[in-house]
């Protein structure tokens, strides 16, 4: 397979893009960023078009969608000795549709509210649509970016957290980072229908949550690809932590795919 940078030169203007405008480590990221709880949605929705995704990493890549797996609400988030994270947007929500993957290998420098971090960044997973819940009839949708989603590791943060979304209060500790996510333009294939991308600086890194919400909770979802449709969700998974990406480096192409992180 070619190098990357070769094959997708728009790759190596947004590396150097990005070397140049490095946030300074002490930098914050803006509070009007809402966090998000993550929840596994048990009975998964299919049927969604084929899409043509430009993020920070990769131009004009197709996908196929296979189907709605995981649904984030804004959360308030508390940490021991911080003043709390309030919710700026509480329409905004997120459906999260599995994508097909392409080779993909990265180490990206990002901070956010837990640190400076350094993550391996490997093959997409997940795209991001913006939705609203329990709405009748659902509002327009809100102007946000969408999102695409990438499987990574890191080191553990381990930083408890106490969350309180429209379902309740949750106390956990924020572990392993499973997702990074990048803004992203989306063009729907079977509409044309183009949606920019609205905040080219507001990342997320999603990290899992133990003990896991188990609690059953459901919703009725309406994104771009579903009008009010019922979701079950359990459990509360995951904890995506608003984030500013400060340094991309891609590896070695002959690594990619040898490991990944796909959360299932």
């Amino acid at each position: 397979m070619r190098d990357a940078t070769r094959r997708y030169p728009f790759l190596a203007l947004a590396v150097l893009t990005a070397l140049a405008c490095a946030t300074p480590s002490g930098a914050q990221v803006p509070p009007i960023w809402d966090h998000y709880k993550v929840y596994q949605v048990l009975n998964p929705v299919t049927g969604a078009p084929p899409v043509v995704l430009t993020d920070q990493f990769i131009a004009n890549q197709q996908h196929s969608v296979f189907a709605l797996e995981l649904f984030m609400n804004p959360t308030e988030k508390q940490v021991p000795g911080l003043p709390p994270f309030l919710i700026t947007n509480p329409r905004l929500h997120y459906t999260w549709w599995r994508i097909s993957g392409h080779p993909w290998n990265a180490t990206v420098a990002a901070l956010n509210q837990f640190g400076d971090q350094t993550l391996q960044v490997f093959d997409p997973v997940y795209l991001l649509n913006p939705a609203v819940k329990n709405e009748t009839p659902p509002g327009t949708l809100p102007p946000a970016n969408h999102y695409k989603c990438y499987g990574c590791q890191g080191q553990p943060v381990n930083r408890p957290v106490s969350l309180t979304d429209q379902f309740g209060n949750w106390q956990a500790t924020a572990t392993i980072p499973r997702f990074f996510c990048n803004p992203v333009e989306k063009r729907n294939l079977a509409n044309g229908n183009l949606y920019p991308i609205v905040d080219p600086d507001q990342h997320y890194i999603c990290y899992e949550l133990q003990p896991p919400d188990q609690r059953l909770f459901t919703g009725v979802v309406t994104d771009q690809f579903v009008t009010q449709r019922a979701l079950e969700l359990q459990p509360g998974r995951l904890l995506c932590v608003p984030t500013r990406k400060e340094r991309v480096t891609a590896n070695r192409t002959d690594t990619w795919g040898k490991i990944k992180t796909i959360y299932r």
